[in-house]
């Protein structure tokens, strides 16, 4: 999973990291994830022993939470999109979008809580390490960008490719060639989207110059919850038109899928629900 460093998870980029895991080794990976997210956490500064322990703490929890809370509806959900009609798939690649939002909700509000309490415990010198550290992801992401030589709808492309391949659909070249004919509609907003990231880091790190101050905690609580509405009314118009044109391509994708498609794609589904049942039947007996 491509997680963005601003404390922010992307829902349907989640769900597909939680999946993947769930199946690369069973229940092996995933039962990982704590660290995985206690270690990216402890990127962001020189945290002391006790910080440390908090974290570790926040991850197992969150993990604890995700099995209990979570997982059961993802299951839910993959036996819906087991049973979906590639003549009528609009509903179901709809109702996938709409879970994966809610998973990045809940996610959010997991960890916003939980980091503005961990926030008020920060040094000066941790605060600046932080701001340093969103500065070096920054710098990281442009130097990645120039050296990728795809142009952007080649790169959209190549996700699209990619990402129906971890569902078991191997697109053939006349879709392709659909989906490219299709994503000329689609509207560039990398660099708005980078400048209103770069916009909200700063005034993140502002803000939590200022964490012994008095209203800190509704401050900054309001400050995350923006998070969900960033850009003018222009840019979160081209956000949905890029959606729409998205659960076009996947319903295009499902519509002309042949038989070979189709049982790649159950078989994957039942890959992922085999290793969900493991994961949930060992957290009972737990």
């Amino acid at each position: 999973m491509k997680v963005e460093k601003i404390f922010k998870f992307n829902g349907l980029s989640l769900m597909i990291f939680i999946l993947s895991s769930c199946s690369i080794a069973g229940s092996f990976v995933y039962e990982r994830l704590d660290n995985y997210l206690a270690n990216y956490f402890k990127e962001f500064a020189e945290f002391t022993k006790e910080q440390n322990r908090e974290i570790d703490f926040i991850s197992e929890e969150y993990l604890n939470w995700f099995s209990e809370s979570e997982l059961p509806k993802i299951k839910l959900l993959l036996e819906d999109l087991r049973k979906l009609d590639s003549n009528n798939s609009e509903v179901s690649v709809k109702l996938a979008f709409e879970k994966g939002e809610e998973i990045f909700t809940r996610t959010n509000d997991y960890f916003k809580e939980r980091i503005i309490t961990f926030s008020k415990g920060l040094s000066e010198e941790q605060i600046i390490q932080i701001g340093l550290h969103f500065d070096e992801l920054s710098q990281e992401r442009e130097e990645e960008n120039k050296k990728d030589k795809k142009g952007y709808k080649e790169r959209l492309l190549n996700n699209y490719l990619s990402g129906f391949e971890r569902i078991g659909i191997d697109l053939r070249d006349d879709q392709l060639e659909k989906i490219e004919l299709k994503l000329r509609l689609h509207i560039e907003i990398a660099e708005e989207w980078y400048e209103l990231r770069r916009n909200w880091t700063e005034d993140f790190i502002r803000l939590l110059k200022r964490n012994k101050s008095y209203g800190y905690e509704t401050q900054m609580n309001e400050y995350f919850n923006s998070l969900n509405n960033l850009g003018n009314k222009e840019f979160r118009a081209k956000v949905d038109k890029n959606e729409k044109l998205a659960i076009e391509i996947i319903n295009f994708v499902f519509l002309t899928a042949d038989e070979k498609q189709m049982k790649g794609f159950t078989r994957t589904l039942e890959i992922y629900l085999k290793s969900i049942n493991r994961i949930l039947s060992k957290r009972q007996v737990k």
